[in-house]
């Protein structure tokens, strides 16, 4: 389990370093294996925002970006991403600045035209994984603020290995309460706004192996946009715990799992025939969203619709009912299995996941 310390700490900060902080958790036996920074993410990488955007004379797929980076005058930077343009922000390593790659920025010249640094992308910086271009910030982003603090990178990752009795923490509150305990502190109490229901849906659902699954439940959610963006604040948080954005429904379930320790997953609901199942496998195939392909027998826990396999119970979703950007509406689940059904099963399978 990766745990981001920034995050722990606003929950609850009891006065000692980082180093302290490890110790008194394996002294207590919740052993840190080890600790890294989120991102060696260097100052000369800047919040940036383009100012004017020019064709350039001998290159029809390149532009003559003049950046705005809060130095007091702009810099000219040849760029070939399709999606520059007046009025981004984006992120703009400076002159001498070193990539994660390795890679050192210089000025160059590029079919003529004198470049004074590069504007990056997600994949350039190592964050996320969206190689559509440059990665546009949020607009409200501060030029000249180093990447690294409007990221909030100046963070730091513990890995824990926790022994099987300690599921109750893992998650950030359970982490919190532990440290609490430690340190005769009262962790803050997240307050949440209880949400009315606006429509009435609702789905069947049949639990076939009551002995591997306890308690299920879901939510039918009806006009999303599943191709809205995620938080810039969500997203820092999902990075400095080792997840990778994987578009705002699925970040929202990965957050609320890393939060408090809940397991959450969303199906694409116009994938879902007729009802929900939970039952046993009867050597059948799923594809799974890692594209994998398993053959499930009746020792393997499943959600099911009325037809065919949805997912692995408690491990991973199947790729034919997953939300995808064009998804409407999505059947929210939650559910509590036995942790003996679901136990050796990943590893089995060969799959490690965060759920």
């Amino acid at each position: 389990m990766k745990l981001s310390e920034s995050w722990l700490r606003d929950m609850v900060n009891p006065s000692l370093s980082t180093q302290e902080l490890t110790d008194q958790l394996t002294m207590a036996g919740l052993e840190v294996d080890g600790v890294a920074p989120v991102s060696n993410l260097c100052a000369e990488v800047v919040v940036s925002a383009l100012v004017r955007v020019d064709l350039h004379p001998d290159a029809e797929k390149l532009f003559i970006c003049h950046v705005d980076y809060g130095g007091g005058s702009l810099l000219k930077v040849v760029c070939g991403a399709p999606n520059a343009r007046v009025g981004i922000k984006v992120p703009l390593a400076r002159i001498g600045a070193t990539l994660p790659s390795g890679k050192k920025v210089k000025k160059v010249d590029i079919r003529g035209v004198q470049s004074y640094g590069m504007l990056c992308g997600q994949l350039d910086l190592q964050l996320r994984e969206d190689d559509d271009g440059l990665w546009e910030l949020d607009s409200d982003a501060p030029i000249g603020t180093t990447l690294g603090q409007y990221l909030n990178l100046q963070d730091n990752v513990f890995e824990m290995d926790l022994t099987p009795n300690r599921g109750d923490c893992l998650s950030v509150v359970g982490m919190a309460r532990e440290v609490g305990v430690l340190n005769e502190l009262h962790p803050r109490e997240i307050e949440y706004a209880p949400v009315k229901p606006t429509i009435e849906d609702i789905i069947d659902i049949k639990i076939d192996a009551s002995e591997a699954c306890g308690r299920y439940v879901c939510r039918i959610f009806r006009g999303v946009n599943a191709s809205a963006p995620t938080p810039s604040w969500m997203l820092q948080k999902l990075n400095s715990s080792g997840i990778r954005s994987r578009g705002a429904v699925v970040d929202v379930t990965n957050y609320i799992m890393l939060e408090l320790g809940q397991p959450m997953h969303a199906f694409d609901l116009s994938k879902i025939e007729e009802s929900i199942v939970v039952r046993m496998g009867c050597n059948e195939e799923l594809q799974l969203l890692d594209n994998s392909k398993l053959r499930l027998g009746k020792d393997t826990l499943l959600i099911a619709d009325a037809v065919k396999p949805l997912a692995l119970a408690g491990i991973m979703g199947g790729k034919e009912s997953a939300v995808g950007p064009v998804t409407q509406d999505i059947l929210l689940e939650s559910a509590w299995f036995t942790p003996l059904a679901i136990a050796g099963k990943a590893r089995a399978f060969g799959k490690q996941t965060d759920s």
